[in-house]
């Protein structure tokens, strides 16, 4: 019976061929453009970071993806070796805070994305610069006050990227429903968020 070859890592599926407890070689095969060392890490972490994106775009969802695709593209661009998991995320969600900071300096999306709290915060010009530091624990808090139903749906569509129509088809609901209902949501958690955004003022 003919022997095997050993398993390469290049060879691994892409579940095996990485872990985050060896940073060093995952953020050395990103540097070097690895396609494996990308899917890897777009399969473990793309939850985590579109819901960090989503809480910088104040819920815009829009505004979300952009900042999203931005941080990739940094990492691809400007990716350096790492020495642990808590290295590496502190410069992804460094590389989304630019790319919003980005557009808030060209007064884009960022601004606009704020600017709709007004009836509820109302910011100093200082407050606005240091608004994406507190903006992942209010989006935190604003999803606690959900409905577990609610939270499903926001976090299937905007943290894992669900399409529309499986949506629908896991709540037995239509697509124009559905979108109903995440506008609604949206638009709720903007408020929520607000709030709690107001409660960190001094």
């Amino acid at each position: 019976m003919e022997q095997a070859e050993p398993l390469t890592p290049a060879a691994l599926p892409v579940s095996e061929a990485f872990a985050f407890t060896d940073v060093p070689r995952l953020t050395a095969a990103l540097k070097r453009g690895e396609e494996s060392a990308f899917a890897w890490l777009h399969g473990k972490w793309s939850g985590r970071i579109n819901r960090y994106c989503f809480a910088l775009a104040a819920g815009d969802e829009t505004f979300a993806n952009e900042i999203a695709q931005a941080a990739w593209l940094r990492l691809a661009r400007h990716v350096r070796v790492m020495q642990d998991e808590a290295a590496l995320w502190s410069w992804i969600a460094c590389a989304a805070r630019h790319a919003a900071s980005d557009s808030r300096r060209k007064g884009g999306r960022y601004l606009r994305a704020l600017g709709r709290f007004a009836e509820w915060w109302q910011p100093s010009a200082s407050a606005v610069v240091e608004a994406n530091d507190h903006l992942p624990a209010a989006l935190e808090s604003a999803l606690g006050k959900l409905e577990t139903d609610e939270r499903a749906l926001i976090e299937g569509r905007y943290f894992t990227s669900e399409s529309l129509e499986a949506i629908a088809a896991r709540h037995a609901l239509t697509v124009r429903a559905v979108e109903g209902r995440l506008a609604r949501l949206r638009a709720r958690l903007r408020e929520l968020i607000a709030k709690e955004l107001h409660s960190t003022q001094p």
